[in-house]
C-alpha cells in the first residue's frame, strides 16, 4: 500500500470532455498567442477536499504539455501555498456536505521563471495541441472504500477569475485505487 496517493486532474484545454461546457464556450478561442501573454504571477489554482484529507504541499504542481508535429514536451510549475481555509460541514433537509479545506496556490518564484522560459520557448515553437493538469498528493493514507471529495479551479488572468475544472467529484479508493493514477477525462 503507498503511502502517498497521487492524484492527477487533467484540464486539456482543446477538445476534452470532462471540462465544464461553460469553461470550454469560455476557453474554445485559447491558443498561443493568448498563452504567451499570460502573466505568471496571476496564474492561481484552488483546490478544495473533503476532511479528514489534507495535501502534501511538496508535490502540489501544475504540468503543461505541448504536443506538435515535433512530438510531446512536459513542463512543470511547482505551486506554493498562498492561503487556506476550512469550510464548515453543511447540513441540509435534502443533502448535507462534509467540511472541506480550500487551499489557494500561486506559481513558485523558480515555476514563476520557468513559465516566462517556456513562453519564450514557445513564442519559437509550431502549433500544436496544449494541455494543463494539477499534480496533488495526499498525507493519509485512504482506507480501502473510503470517499474524498474534490473540486479544482485554475485562474489564468486575474481579470477572468477562476474557472472550474472540476467540482465536488467523488473519489472511490476502492480496491484498485492503489494501482494507477486518477484521471478526469
Amino acid at each position: 500500500m503507498r503511502k502517498i496517493f497521487l492524484v492527477f486532474i487533467v484540464l486539456f484545454l482543446f477538445g476534452c470532455s470532462s471540462i465544464p461546457i461553460s469553461t470550454m464556450l469560455k476557453y474554445r478561442n485559447f491558443d498561443e498567442q493568448r498563452f504567451l501573454t499570460l502573466d505568471p504571477l496571476q496564474i492561481r489554482s484552488k483546490i478544495r477536499l473533503s476532511e479528514p484529507f489534507t495535501l502534501k504541499m511538496e508535490q502540489i504542481n501544475l504540468s503543461l504539455s505541448l504536443e506538435n508535429e515535433k512530438g510531446v514536451r512536459n513542463f512543470t510549475f511547482p505551486l506554493v501555498l498562498e492561503k487556506r481555509d476550512r469550510i464548515a460541514a453543511q447540513e441540509g433537509f435534502f443533502s448535507s456536505e462534509p467540511a472541506k479545506t480550500e487551499y489557494t496556490f500561486k506559481l513558485s518564484e523558480r515555476a514563476v521563471n520557468n513559465f516566462r522560459e517556456t513562453q519564450s520557448l514557445l513564442s519559437q515553437e509550431v502549433q500544436g495541441k496544449a494541455s494543463f493538469s494539477i499534480g496533488a498528493g495526499f498525507n493519509e493514507v485512504p482506507q480501502k472504500g473510503q470517499t474524498v471529495y474534490i473540486s479544482i479551479a485554475l485562474q489564468l488572468e486575474e481579470k477572468d477569475g477562476y474557472f472550474t475544472l472540476i467540482e465536488d467529484t467523488e473519489v472511490d479508493f476502492g480496491q484498485d485505487a492503489y494501482n494507477k493514477p486518477l484521471k478526469a477525462q
